[in-house]
């Protein structure tokens, strides 16, 4: 849902007087260009969210475009906020554009600011009969490819007078300073101020091709896995080249793979592990009918292993969760399925590698 700021035929006053919109039901973007048409004046909070809008795009030119006015207009409100703080926010120069220290701390202010005022369109939006707005997310790529892109649709053909903007990234991004409504997690949940939801397990399988096998033989133990080459995920300083295998005391030991090759894509890593080249350990969201078709063959099933980190939706931390996240939520819960899809496909999956009990916490 995208913020409208407030514009008066009068001088700025404070924050507190002045975040309520004069005009609802329009973008923000075109919203202040009216304003500007108008010759009303805008207002200290409208100044504090297009100073979001530089930080954000980075560029004055680039805040200009998203509100359709000219880079002078944003410039000049840029200026008029400085005198109205007496504080400098930028430090400008013919080819970069930095934040100077007091203009980090605004910047911390001016989040909140949008964010109350999320927080009121959001009050007053579950009173609505449907969700409506822009609602922003960010998602791994191929979870976002097989998974989310569906979820859209659904939601979108459902709520019409809804809009959607889908990031399909495989690092972890700032969900607050870059404005998403939801984020998909696949890894380890560390900032406590954001909102965390299960969606679904993260379970993996030791995998390898009949080639692979009739070359190698079949492993009978994690130990027999030594010196066969292993294909493994590698990204941003992780790597998932050791088996995490639970003990019958329930205490985890790791056992290192031969890590012939690293690759940053789960497809990759399939299509080398389906090759015979290698043997991998392959998440069961990348797997299709492999292992029904018997193209894959899993390995050590009945090893105890502890799974990944369980796939989560995140929020950012707001009292009132917009109907639009909300909706949105149900729609790819829908999607996945409960035990999830890629699990249903893969015969017996719940009772290969221990998953369920527990191993050392």
């Amino acid at each position: 849902m995208r913020i409208t700021p407030s514009c008066h035929q009068h001088s700025p006053g404070d924050i507190d007087s002045h975040i309520t919109s004069c005009h609802q039901g329009k973008q923000r973007s075109d919203h202040f260009s009216d304003c500007i048409t108008r010759g009303h004046t805008v207002d200290k909070a409208s100044r504090l969210l297009l100073f979001l809008d530089v930080v954000e795009t980075q560029s004055f030119s680039k805040a200009a475009d998203h509100r359709q006015v000219n880079r002078s207009v944003v410039s000049k409100q840029i200026s008029r906020l400085e005198e109205e703080l007496q504080i400098r926010l930028f430090n400008r120069s013919t080819r970069s554009l930095a934040l100077t220290d007091a203009g980090r701390e605004i910047h911390q202010h001016a989040l909140r600011l949008r964010e109350v005022l999320e927080d009121t369109d959001d009050v007053a939006g579950a009173y609505q009969d449907g969700p409506r707005g822009v609602l922003k997310i960010t998602s791994p790529s191929h979870f976002g490819r097989t998974y989310v892109a569906q979820a859209v649709r659904l939601y979108m053909e459902r709520y019409p007078d809804t809009q959607v903007e889908v990031r399909l990234e495989d690092h972890l991004t700032d969900i607050i300073g870059g404005g998403y409504d939801l984020a998909i997690r696949m890894s380890e949940l560390e900032d406590s101020n954001l909102i965390a939801r299960p969606l679904a397990a993260h379970r993996h399988l030791i995998c390898a091709s009949p080639a692979f096998i009739e070359r190698y033989g079949m492993p009978k133990t994690p130990e027999d896995l030594s010196g066969l080459p292993a294909a493994v995920y590698s990204r941003d300083g992780f790597i998932l080249d050791r088996i995490r295998v639970c003990s019958e005391s329930g205490v985890e030991e790791k056992i290192s793979l031969d890590s012939r090759l690293k690759v940053n894509d789960g497809e990759v890593l399939l299509s080398a592990i389906k090759s015979g080249a290698c043997y991998g350990m392959v998440s069961a969201i990348n797997l299709n009918d492999e292992i029904l078709t018997g193209e894959l063959i899993p390995l050590l099933t009945d090893v105890p292993m502890k799974p990944l980190p369980s796939i989560h939706l995140v929020y950012p931390h707001r009292q009132y969760l917009p109907q639009k996240t909300r909706r949105f939520s149900d729609c790819l819960q829908e999607v996945v399925g409960t035990p999830p899809v890629w699990e249903q496909r893969i015969p017996g999956f719940d009772s290969m590698y221990g998953y369920g009990k527990d191993c050392g916490g």
